[in-house]
């Protein structure tokens, strides 16, 4: 049985809202084990979208009795998110108003119909990925529910304490444990994502093997040419100017098979960081420590050798490069991603496009002149 579910404790209905998503999936895991559990054989979730499906669909399906062999119904209701307001739908349910995204008039009153009633052995867990406030309106709805039939949770990026206890807890389970620099150099990589620190911690522990304990360079080696870290070694060869080592990445990401389109997304992340800094610093409405936080909140002030030189290779960029310069960067960027999509991947020489580019910033960096677009 799943460990903190109870059936006399589960509520009919559940909204898990944020950005760590992982949250969400653990509960639903921690659910379908409880109850299959508790009723001697397998649960299925039931998965819907509003992209797809109106809440008066769910709701029937919801007050349908669970098949004979299944006396639980676990269905699980995924809120889209949020799109630019040229692209969004209109309201599904026939509502009209000012109203949630997703959730107009109708289906709010269908919702607290049913949640003032709910039927017995049927779960409802709704989820609202992204960048949510608690504010939002249709958080605001579902929190105003019952509290004796629903429960809205903040699904929070975890903070640095308690990413390592769970890294340190997913090792223990595997019969390892973590050395603090392990821990360090594992943060460092994967940033504040708890699904990849997860991921990561159980790759580790069959790099490991026999080994119980896993240190620094276990880490390193275990992941080194792994494509999701490659974006850190990137960023890090561009605040360095380094040409050999960004080259080496950005030959890797086009070995792998990464789009030269996708490469140019990763450039651009990069330039928007650096400009945003740059606008934040101006306008004094940010400390640098705020800024650098901002960006790389995984990296810890505590960790002294690490945050100081990230720290400075960061700003090196952002206060290195006069706004002509970087014009001028953010030009080339622009024409290399124009060359990209106007001509035909045979005839494109995507190593060399990358590389002048690269070459450029290493010239920025250096003092010399970035030749016109």
């Amino acid at each position: 049985m799943a460990a903190g579910l109870r059936e006399e404790t589960l509520l009919p209905g559940y909204l898990f809202y944020g950005e760590e998503e992982y949250l969400a999936e653990e509960f639903l895991g921690e659910l379908q084990a409880f109850l299959a559990a508790s009723s001697g054989g397998d649960v299925r979730l039931a998965r819907m979208s509003l992209d797809e499906t109106d809440w008066p669909d769910i709701i029937d399906a919801a007050r349908t009795a669970p098949f004979l062999f299944e006396p639980w119904r676990a269905i699980v209701v995924r809120v889209p998110e949020r799109k630019p307001a040229s692209e969004r739908p209109a309201a599904r349910d026939g509502g009209e108003g000012p109203a949630p995204r997703h959730l107009g008039p109708a289906g709010q009153k269908l919702l607290r119909e049913y949640f003032a009633d709910p039927p017995s052995r049927t779960v409802l867990v709704v989820i609202r990925a992204g960048k949510v406030r608690r504010d939002d309106a249709l958080v605001r709805f579902f929190a105003s529910l019952p509290k004796a039939a629903f429960s809205a949770v903040e699904m929070k990026r975890l903070k640095e304490k308690d990413l390592m206890r769970r890294a340190d807890e997913r090792a223990r389970a595997l019969g390892k444990t973590l050395s603090e620099g392990a821990k360090r150099r594992l943060f460092e990589l994967v940033g504040q994502d708890l699904r990849l620190t997860v991921n990561e911690v159980d790759k580790l522990a069959v790099f490991a093997g026999e080994k119980k304990g896993i240190d620094e360079e276990d880490v390193d080696e275990a992941t080194a040419g792994q494509r999701a870290f490659e974006p850190y070694a990137l960023d890090d060869a561009l605040v360095a100017a380094d040409f050999a080592a960004g080259a080496a990445v950005l030959n890797d990401l086009l070995a792998e098979g990464e789009r030269p389109e996708q490469i140019v997304g990763r450039l651009a992340g990069f330039f928007r960081n650096v400009l945003t800094a740059k606008a934040w610093l101006a306008e004094k409405s940010r400390t640098r420590d705020e800024v650098f936080q901002a960006f790389f909140p995984y990296i810890s002030k505590s960790w002294s050798d690490l945050y100081g030189r990230k720290f400075r290779g960061f700003f090196g960029v952002v206060e290195g490069l006069a706004p002509a310069e970087l014009n001028a960067l953010l030009a080339k960027l622009r024409q290399l991603d124009w060359t990209i999509k106007n001509t035909s991947a045979k005839d494109c020489d995507y190593r060399a496009l990358f590389e002048a580019f690269l070459r450029e910033l290493c010239l920025a960096r250096e003092k010399k002149a970035v030749t016109p677009p």
